[in-house]
């Protein structure tokens, strides 16, 4: 064995690992605290919406239900706008000091609302953090983990949405007796935790080598690179071929795409491609369904017949249990399954869940006396959470930076996030409204609009399991062998083998 050669960081802070793993470690930790934020959001708001201390102190109508939940939609939209500046300019760790920051203040003014318009300011700030934050993260975890452990950690971000989901259902449950304001203003409060965590954990993670480099700071990259591998040496082989590797690429891409990412997006081919999966894939997600799931669980119950409120925050629990264990399990095999597979085979589920569920509900919605039907009709929205949460959570913060090249990564990751919120703000208003009108007929509707969803996922999506982040251009072909130059190691079939030396 080669024996370590000690040096001493002049980049890398201190706090940063040592030991590989435990930085792999800490990535799972910044994934949680940045994600959970949403999740915790979500399932708070589904709770809220049950619990009469919240809905009578607002005075809330039809309307101003949907208002309440599209406020962080909203702000989430304007929070895009600031993803590529702040993550390209200022680095991918300056994304999430801002953007959590942020979110501390929309937490305060939520907390503290003494009307429904201070409420959704709130809401409004409360969303343009996380935007921030989310649009920085994944980038950051993509380029800084190799890609043996990329599909793992980056599929677990997303997952994590279900710890926030699960632990704001579990504090709405036990709020559910606190008598007067306290009731809302207290599941409120504890959203605060994701945000000082997400600081709290910053100081423990790298810069991404790829923005070091792409900023003209080759030796902070070539260090975080020796880190990031666990050699004691930033001259040892591996971490010089990758960073020889990085390079190469980066200087093809500044070669073909010269110009700014926004011009850039559309320049060529292999970029029209990568941004129609964005594009739909950004649609997709709020639209699949899980909205309504997410946001509108209760309405979704009393169709089917579960009035209780009780009730109504116990399976919002379980749900969120049985969704968190599915995402994790999805994350760990992603890359066994691969990433077009599992999604198309889920997708077909989901649309024959929500048919289903549309014709129970209509059988044994309100005003049944059908125990059986009643809740045979609640096992379809657990086999439906289950195939969103097996693959399209893992594969929300997982697959666009993989798709995505360097030029592209941000810029494309902040469109993905403004369609991302842009639709969750259009579907915050307009789903309540068509769950009222339509009843058991909205999910019949929504499956139908789904199998589109499924057309062009297999159409256009590609297959990214266990490739190394430089070598999925040879997917897209705007980027070949030959063009990469002498010495570098690259598989030229579209059919990459798994290990490929680890590399990201």
């Amino acid at each position: 064995m080669a024996s370590v050669v000690a040096f001493e960081r002049k980049h890398v802070g201190r706090l940063v690992p040592k030991n590989p793993n435990l930085l792999y470690v800490v990535c799972v930790g910044i994934a949680v605290v940045n994600e959970a934020t949403l999740g915790y959001d979500a399932s708070m708001m589904n709770g809220l919406n049950i619990l009469p201390q919240y809905t009578d102190f607002f005075h809330l109508t039809t309307a101003t239900i949907g208002l309440n939940n599209a406020g962080i939609f909203f702000g989430g939209t304007l929070g895009a706008f600031f993803i590529q500046p702040v993550a390209d300019g200022l680095g991918r760790k300056a994304g999430i000091l801002i953007g959590a920051s942020i979110a501390l203040v929309g937490v305060i003014l939520q907390t503290a609302a003494q009307n429904i318009g201070m409420f959704i300011l709130g809401r409004i700030i409360l969303g343009i953090g996380p935007a921030i934050s989310t649009g920085a993260v994944p980038p950051l975890l993509s380029e800084v983990l190799p890609a043996k452990h990329r599909g793992k950690i980056m599929g677990f971000f997303f997952s994590c949405f279900y710890v926030g989901s699960l632990v704001s259902a579990g504090i709405n449950y036990r709020a559910v007796n606190i008598s007067g304001t306290w009731a809302w203003r207290l599941p409120s409060i504890f959203q605060a935790f994701w945000s000082i965590m997400a600081l709290v954990t910053l100081p423990f993670i790298p810069e991404s080598p790829r923005w070091l480099l792409e900023h003209g700071q080759r030796d902070a990259a070539r260090e975080t690179l020796a880190v990031i591998y666990g050699h004691g040496d930033p001259n040892d082989e591996q971490t010089t071929a990758v960073l020889a590797e990085i390079e190469n690429v980066l200087h093809k891409e500044h070669q073909l795409y010269p110009g700014n990412p926004w011009k850039e997006m559309f320049a060529s081919k292999a970029n029209r491609h990568r941004m129609a999966i964005i594009v739909i894939f950004g649609v997709m997600i709020q639209m699949l369904g899980d909205f309504v799931i997410s946001f509108y669980l209760g309405s979704m119950l009393t169709q089917a017949g579960i009035t209780d409120p009780i009730t109504q925050l116990e399976i919002n629990i379980i749900l969120s249990c049985w969704s968190f264990v599915v995402a994790v399990s999805g994350s760990l095999l992603l890359d066994v399954f691969g990433r077009r597979r599992t999604l198309i085979v889920c997708l077909i589920g989901m649309i024959v869940t929500l048919y289903i569920f549309g014709g129970m509900a209509k059988l044994y919605g309100t005003g049944s006396t059908n125990k059986s039907g009643i809740y045979g009709t609640i096992a379809f929205i657990f086999l439906y959470q289950g195939f969103y949460a097996f693959s399209v959570s893992p594969m929300t913060s997982l697959y666009p930076p993989e798709v995505l090249n360097l030029k592209l990564r941000t810029a494309g990751n902040a469109v993905f996030r403004f369609l991302n919120y842009g639709f969750g703000l259009l579907a915050a208003f307009t789903m309540s409204y068509a769950m009222d009108d339509l009843g058991y007929k909205f999910y019949f509707i929504n499956a139908s609009w789904d199998i589109l969803f499924l057309v062009l996922v297999y159409l256009l999506f590609i297959e990214t399991a266990r490739v190394p982040l430089e070598e999925v251009a040879l997917r897209f072909g705007d980027i070949h062998v030959e063009d990469l130059g002498d010495g570098v190691e690259v598989v030229e079939s579209v059919s990459v083998e798994p290990d490929l030396k680890e590399r990201a």
